[in-house]
């Protein structure tokens, strides 16, 4: 079994169920972890505490696969692969990098402010590294860079599964994507390992499955992007399905009195200053993290949910709330004042 060395929260607090659950009594179990370069947190319900310990063991391994093959900052992975022959072949891939890098680019075509080729911007900057970004960098720089991204030069071949970066110096960066669909392939496995009440949550992306227990559903709190500790709502969430959440203060800097954080805007090269947090709703973690730097990157104060037809929640650059009435509703959405 997979040694924890994580902030393993064993919570059991026995449930007594009513007799339709044959008296059997439940246990909560939560497990944590740091990968993609956040701390996950899984927490199952489950009559099994032995089963909840297999189902998350399976789940962790699967992100820790992911992220090995999906990682830019590994140099072993089918994505470094890519990236260091930009400019001189074309790499085959896995089906599944593939696929990943394929759905990329119709996520782009559907909202071009998603663009898994602004590695360049990424990297420049620094905050994907360990080290503390303490400049920011020169606009020329920045604009000489901003040649080499674009969704439409990637080329891609379905025959062999190849990937090919035309000019040196381009990049991908999939972290808009990849934590997502690792969260949605750790909750596959939880339930093909038979445990279907849980959550998982990958700082701020969740998915949700089940419910807590008999009668009650999942809860969960919207980070408040400049107070530590507390959120700004607080909601129910259906039995299946996901969040997904961009804010600007999991990794920034302030600079000179500014703050700079890691979502940059693919047109400009810069930090997006008009959001602080974005938080959407879909079926799959993916989709709802894409979502969300859709809603953080292109919408902020802007936001019209009879416009967009989408339903999310969004605190603009000044702190103002903004979210779809319908969540009231539907997710028994209140604000934290």
């Amino acid at each position: 079994m997979l040694n924890y060395k994580v902030t393993v929260m064993v919570t059991f607090f026995c449930v007594m169920v009513s007799m339709l659950q044959a008296q059997e009594t439940q246990y909560e179990f939560t497990a944590s972890k740091y990968l993609l370069g956040t701390k996950i947190d899984i927490t199952a319900r489950s009559g099994s505490v032995d089963s909840m310990k297999k189902a998350m063991y399976y789940s962790f391994r699967e992100i820790e696969r992911i992220q090995g093959i999906l990682s830019m900052q590994s140099d072993s992975s089918e994505i470094s692969l890519i990236n260091n022959y930009a400019g001189i072949q074309s790499v085959k891939v896995s089906y599944e990098t593939y696929s990943l890098i394929e759905r990329s680019i119709e996520y782009s075509r559907l909202y071009p402010c998603f663009d898994i080729t602004i590695g360049p911007i990424s990297e420049l900057w620094g905050f994907n590294s360990d080290v503390q970004v303490t400049s920011v960098p020169g606009k020329k720089i920045i604009d000489s860079l901003l040649n080499l991204v674009g969704f439409e030069k990637i080329k891609m071949n379905a025959a062999d599964t190849s990937v090919f970066l035309p000019f040196k110096g381009m990049l991908l960066d999939p972290g808009g994507i990849a934590k997502g669909y690792a969260v949605d392939r750790a909750a596959l496995e939880m339930k093909k390992n038979g445990v279907t009440n849980f959550i998982i949550n990958a700082g701020g992306d969740i998915y949700i499955s089940g419910k807590k227990s008999r009668g009650e559903k999942w809860r969960i709190g919207i980070k408040h992007p400049r107070k530590e500790g507390e959120v700004i709502a607080v909601m129910e969430l259906p039995e299946d399905g996901a969040v997904g959440t961009s804010g600007d203060y999991e990794r920034f800097a302030v600079i000179e009195g500014k703050r700079y954080h890691h979502i940059f805007d693919v047109k400009t090269g810069y930090p997006v200053m008009i959001t602080q947090s974005a938080t959407s709703f879909a079926s799959s973690v993916e989709e709802a993290v894409v979502l969300s730097k859709y809603f953080f990157i292109s919408i902020g104060e802007n936001y019209s949910s009879e416009l967009l037809k989408l339903p999310a929640v969004i605190v603009s650059s000044n702190g103002e709330v903004f979210y779809d009435n319908k969540l009231t509703v539907t997710h028994s959405l209140k604000l934290v004042k």
